[in-house]
């Protein structure tokens, strides 16, 4: 009966500790601009395009410059919930469009030079965890 007692308390404490984590990695990205850029609104689909390197490098009558995060969970997640994509489905989309010549992929930066770049140029879009998102930048939009 101790054993039974035992087992069913350590189940519940992993329970626990996995919904914990679920509920970490349920945090919200925000795409974000510096707070001074003409940018005012962007529509998922017109962000998509300015990842998968589709759209023109200009929206309205200001360059946009997409900055990338480094691998990470956040990353993934951006291009999971957005495109629908996984890290190697981005991986094998970009190498075809380099391969061909027709497009770049975004510059890479670790999320702390993220927020600088962001806070130093208006041209910058990038994506954050929204709890990352610092005075100066404008949330465009947020992605669950």
């Amino acid at each position: 009966m101790a054993t039974i007692k035992t087992s069913y308390a350590v189940l519940l404490l992993v329970l626990s500790l996995s919904s914990n984590v679920c509920a970490y990695g349920q945090s919200s990205i925000a795409v974000v601009v510096n707070e001074k850029s003409e940018i005012t609104s962007l529509s998922r689909e017109e962000l998509a395009a300015v990842y998968l390197g589709n759209l023109s490098s200009k929206v309205g009558t200001r360059e946009l410059k997409p900055v990338d995060m480094e691998e990470s969970e956040t990353r993934d997640k951006f291009y999971q919930n957005l495109l629908g994509r996984s890290r190697n489905q981005m991986h094998a989309y970009w190498s075809r469009l380099v391969f061909t010549n027709r497009a770049r992929p975004p510059k890479e930066y670790r999320e702390e030079i993220i927020v600088d770049t962001l806070l130093a140029n208006t041209s910058a879009i990038a994506y954050l965890p929204q709890s990352q998102v610092k005075p100066g930048m404008r949330v465009l939009l947020v992605i669950n």
